[in-house]
């Protein structure tokens, strides 16, 4: 049966490959042969000694280089010895978002970054891997294997997503953060964390690297092409990115999405900021996506995500050929988010437990993947259980779940790199409890941003915008009531 045409961005692994746009391995007859979407980089890896170790896909960064790279990338360490050792720095080298297909010496690999930034999902029964459900199922298999019960009850058309690695067909399992699948027997492993991460003795310098790696980021992206737009909310990781951002700021263009109660927030302390501090400050009116449009969006995502980002992408648009968007996606990672007051290191954690934080409803299939998922951690503390939870299950399943649903707008989450995410969760329980990590970058680089409120217009009109938000999305009443509970 013939495959599904590839759209921009996609991209599937299948056995003997007839016709493939790349050919991936040496043509043997296990080998895998990679196909490609428009639009999708791929760029050849090397280790330091030249030897071949398989391709990059999407955008990613060299982070001593400071370069968004482009067509070839030799890795700064050889081949030789245990191969997790030289995966990890070669994903350890990288920031950006990307997909590694790695040849090893045992075979070949798939390997997702600390948020699987580039998605990956895969049918070991019938050996099919791909960017998402559309590019491995025709259309008949689409239909016949979507989950509706599970899309429906997990709330995916508003407020809910698909965590633990589970997508929105039958069959199909998404690749995890952290983790690579093995081509040759179709098996999933975790490459990090192996051990507990612990706690830093020195926060301060987790913030002197955490500053130093998000800035290699944006040096590269100013030389890049593109012009570099820095989305700006009201929001606390948005501010933590802007005072990194201070060296290049003739570079950059402020991002603001105006329009609706959703962004006045965002739209009237984004806008006190750039006049106080003279930013270039681009406005972008909120705009509805037709029928067609939204339909077309969650179905390149496979289905795993159709809440407001599907209703209002046509938004960034006018910036989609000339700017790459740069957000604070994963900065939760370093204030708790999943973290109750009550929580200490040895808090018991429960499969249902979880999926209460998380917001969802409970599911029997949910609680056997959350509960295998926790079965397959290293010994760690409550706290670094919770963290990792947060940027499996959230940002690897909402976040990355969107790379293919909308390929126009480059976007980058500096703070989703693996040397950022391991600094972050190293931070002390006080840290996170106290939102500390950009207050200290704040108070390093920009004091003056320290003087503006976050996400808040008042008492008296938050209140008001709490409840219109409540009262349109009851499905947002119920996550939270959920969360309560849990």
């Amino acid at each position: 049966m013939a495959q599904p045409t590839l759209d921009p961005w996609q991209y599937r692994l299948q056995r003997n490959a007839k016709d493939p746009i790349h050919i991936f391995g040496s043509g043997q007859p296990n080998d895998w042969g990679l196909e490609v979407g428009p639009g999708l980089p791929v760029i050849r890896v090397t280790d330091a000694n030249g030897a071949s170790a398989g391709v990059l896909l999407g955008f990613p960064i060299d982070l001593g280089k400071k370069k968004l790279l482009d067509g070839s990338w030799q890795s700064p360490t050889r081949l030789g010895g245990s191969f997790d050792a030289y995966a990890k720095d070669v994903i350890w080298a990288l920031g950006g978002r990307f997909l590694w297909i790695a040849e090893t010496p045992e075979g070949q690999r798939v390997y997702a970054d600390c948020s699987a930034q580039v998605s990956c999902v895969f049918d070991c029964e019938a050996g099919l891997v791909g960017s998402t459900a559309a590019a491995v199922l025709h259309a008949d298999q689409y239909t016949a294997r979507f989950n509706k019960d599970a899309f429906v009850r997990l709330g995916v058309d508003s407020e809910g997503w698909f965590p633990a690695g589970l997508t929105a067909h039958h069959g199909l399992q998404r690749l995890l953060p952290n983790h690579y699948l093995d081509l040759g027997r179709l098996e999933v492993h975790r490459y990090w964390p192996v051990t507990a991460i612990g706690t830093a003795a020195d926060p301060e310098d987790v913030v002197t690297k955490i500053i130093d790696v998000v800035g290699a980021q944006f040096e590269a992206l100013v030389n890049s092409p593109k012009r570099f737009g820095l989305a700006l909310t009201g929001g606390r990781e948005t501010r933590l990115l802007l005072a990194c951002a201070r060296p290049y700021l003739d570079k950059i263009d402020m991002v603001t999405v105006v329009g609706g109660d959703r962004h006045e927030v965002d739209s009237v302390l984004a806008r006190r900021i750039a006049i106080d501090h003279g930013l270039q400050h681009r406005t972008l009116q909120r705009r509805l996506a037709t029928v067609e449009q939204r339909n077309l969006f969650v179905r390149r995502g496979g289905h795993c995500n159709a809440d407001s980002n599907s209703h209002y992408h046509p938004s960034v648009w006018p910036i989609a050929d000339t700017h790459h968007l740069v957000g604070g996606v994963g900065g939760e990672v370093a204030r708790g988010f999943f973290w109750k007051s009550g929580d200490d290191a040895n808090t018991d954690l429960t499969a249902n437990n979880l999926i209460g934080r998380f917001g969802l409803a409970q599911q029997t299939e949910v609680s056997v993947a959350v509960e295998a998922w926790l079965r397959g951690l290293p010994p760690m503390s409550a706290y670094e259980i919770l963290d990792l939870a947060y940027l499996e299950h959230r940002d690897g399943a909402w976040y990355a779940s969107q790379f293919c649903c909308d390929p126009t707008l480059v976007r980058f989450a500096p703070l989703l790199t693996s040397q950022v995410v391991e600094l972050m969760i190293s931070l002390p329980p006080e840290w996170k409890r106290q939102n500390r990590l950009g207050q200290a970058v704040i108070a390093r680089l920009w004091p003056e941003l320290a003087s503006y409120p976050y996400n808040s217009l008042g008492p008296w009109r938050d209140a008001v915008l709490k409840v219109q938000k409540v009262a349109k999305s009851p499905a947002l009443l119920a996550k939270k009531l959920r969360k309560l509970m849990s």
